[in-house]
């Protein structure tokens, strides 16, 4: 519910800002009319400015959990507003006029924190109430659970602090909270000058000194606040640890998701710098590889070699270029190039050639995490145009990893890996994607958990987009599947009385009633489903008509393993599906399963892959969702 805590503010300001005009049902009402008729009449005005809400934001659709939860603090505060009334001797809706005193009131004022130092404070009170024959009170409101409440009560504090030395008022400080019932937390005017006096300003004294020194500054200990502080982009350049409460985007999807300055914005592909911006230590990294690569290059014979660097979030690669007839002079000097940067740097590389290139691929000493909420913003409008298309992370050159399940070369998807290659991560990342900019009816998703812990974050995230609840065992999946299959066979007849061939040409109809969701089935650890002769046979071949005719009705599967051996990826199952993505693997003969050729053993796990989505093997760094 806290997701959709502006919503709540913005019903509650436009109450108060028109409550002068009530509806005619409330105006209506007598002298002290009962409090559950008043509580009726108030629920049913803030229901409606809730659903102008809901249509000037159609994205919401996609939130109904939170839009029920919301609905429901709603009628609560109704009842509140009721009660605060009853014992009035005058009309509700003249009551409650005079009772809501403000909304959304900016405070301003000068703050004597000792020692000839002052300082400028301002905000925003949610609300001042004015009881009858009653002091003034300064309320918050609060979405969010009771963890938060020592900071909610400093906040309302400050605000009755304020409100005494900028406009001389003085009114008591209330916190009432929403989650998981209403509740009203009162301070009385010796608690709250106490924790200003004895909490609050000698805390804005050390912030000011870190605001010189930053470096001097705690990390921040409440990171379920990072969603909503305003610092939170320039945190990141003080604090570079990854804060999941700060960095990470939600897991739900096709919801409106503000960044550090504003909306998620479509950002122009641009060349991708030698390092990511911000990235210094990368940047050092590099340039110094590059130097020892040439370096070594001279001793070995090679003239004049010149290497151009490009660094990874994991790694840093070295593409080497030299005289024409000098390349196979490279190839022999590169064996002994590796072997000097393990022996006499510890530094783990590879050494690739690609047509006429050559290049050094080196793991870093200091990685760098990789968002996933950047990478949808750089290739907002590419995802936006298509339910299909997915980020998988960011690519050795800088760029986005991406792919579309409408391309009949990755439109089912084989995912393997060790434990602890970042499977999971990169599975709910690919999720998340898919979901972020389509609503429910455009997209749905069945999720399949044989071990009970890959998808419980992910199916609350996607909630709204679930086609069924979570399988978490062989019982549950085979039915699923088998029904897709009959599902497939269902949307053909369509298409063939609607003359169409697709999916995308059914929905360009103009009969937008009649359009069909894309579906998307993931599978983790899916070798479950195929080691019990019991379940094996009706698996592969579920998998077998799915891939062989489910592309063009738009469903897909992804399935993933950490065994991905012969026993475990039978060939019926390879056959059908066409896109790949290979984590670390444990040996040559996995990578091979996966991708048809070695490599994957060598990757460094925690989110290093290899891909094959439809543009050759790419090496990329899976992104955090």
């Amino acid at each position: 519910m806290s997701s959709l805590g502006a919503v709540f503010h913005r019903i509650v300001e436009t109450l108060t800002n028109t409550v002068s005009d009530p509806p005619p049902e409330l105006a209506a009402l007598p002298a002290q009319a009962p409090p559950a008729t008043t509580a009726t009449a108030l629920a049913r005005w803030l229901l409606e400015l809730l659903v102008r809400e809901l249509e000037l934001t159609p994205g919401y659709v996609s939130m109904p959990a939170e839009v029920d939860d919301l609905a429901e603090a709603l009628r609560r505060f109704a009842v509140h507003l009721a009660g605060r009334l009853d014992g009035d001797a005058r009309r509700p809706a003249e009551a409650l006029a005079d009772f809501l005193a403000g909304a959304e009131l900016a405070v301003d004022g000068v703050v004597d924190l000792g020692g000839g130092v002052e300082v400028r404070l301002s905000g925003r009170v949610d609300a001042l109430y004015a009881p009858a024959g009653a002091a003034l009170e300064v309320v918050e409101y609060k979405l969010t659970p009771e963890s938060s409440q020592p900071v909610d009560q400093a906040q309302v504090a400050l605000y009755r602090h304020l409100l005494r030395r900028a406009r001389d008022v003085d009114a008591t400080p209330v916190i009432l909270r929403f989650e998981p019932d209403l509740t009203e937390t009162r301070l009385s005017p010796a608690e709250s000058d106490a924790l200003v006096q004895d909490r609050i300003l000698p805390l804005l004294a050390d912030m000011l000194h870190w605001s010189q020194a930053p470096e001097g500054a705690p990390p921040p200990a409440s990171t379920e606040l990072c969603p909503a502080c305003p610092a939170r982009a320039a945190c990141t350049t003080t604090y570079d640890d990854y804060l999941p409460g700060r960095d990470d985007p939600p897991a739900g999807a096709a919801r409106p998701r503000p960044d550090a300055v504003g909306e998620l914005v479509a950002v122009e592909a641009e060349p991708p710098p030698a390092a990511a911006p911000g990235d210094e230590a990368g940047a050092e990294e590099g340039a110094a590889l590059r130097a020892r690569v040439e370096q070594l290059l001279r001793h070995q014979g090679v003239a004049k070699p010149h290497a151009k660097v490009r660094v990874a979030a994991r790694v840093v690669q070295v593409e080497v270029s030299v005289g024409r007839g000098t390349v196979a002079r490279v190839d022999r000097a590169a064996a002994d190039v590796i072997h000097r940067l393990h022996a006499e740097d510890e530094r783990e590389a590879t050494y690739a050639r690609r047509g006429g290139q050559r290049a050094f691929t080196i793991a870093r000493r200091q990685p760098r995490d990789v968002k996933l909420l950047p990478l949808l913003g750089q290739r907002a409008d590419w995802l936006r145009e298509r339910p299909g298309r997915f980020v998988v992370g960011e690519a050795v050159d800088g760029g986005v990893l991406c792919g579309d399940l409408t391309d009949p070369a990755c439109c089912h998807l084989l995912v393997g890996g060790t434990t602890g290659s970042g499977k999971s991560v990169l599975l709910r990342a690919m999720a998340s994607s898919l979901a972020h900019f389509h609503a429910p009816a455009a997209i749905r998703f069945t999720l399949v958990d044989p071990k009970r812990v890959s998808f419980g974050a992910l199916a609350a995230g996607l909630s709204a987009h679930l086609e069924n609840p979570l399988c978490r065992d062989v019982a549950e999946a085979l039915p699923v599947l088998e029904g897709l299959v009959e599902e497939v066979e269902e949307r053909y007849r369509l298409f063939e009385r609607a003359s169409v061939q697709d999916l995308d040409e059914y929905n360009e109809r103009p009969v937008e009633s009649e359009r069909l969701a894309r579906h998307v089935v993931l599978v983790d650890e899916f070798q479950d489903l195929v080691v019990s002769k019991h379940t094996r046979e009706p698996f592969l071949a579920a998998v077998q008509r799915l891939g062989a005719k489910a592309r063009a009705a738009g469903i897909h599967l992804i399935l993933a393993t950490q065994r991905p051996t012969k026993e475990h990826v039978p060939t019926a199952v390879k056959a059908n599906l066409p896109g790949q993505i290979a984590l670390r693997t444990a040996s040559a003969l996995e990578s091979r399963i996966i991708l048809d050729q070695p490599g994957a053993e060598a990757l460094l796990g925690r989110g290093d892959l290899l891909a094959s989505l439809g543009h050759g093997l790419q090496r990329g760094q899976a992104a955090l969702a």
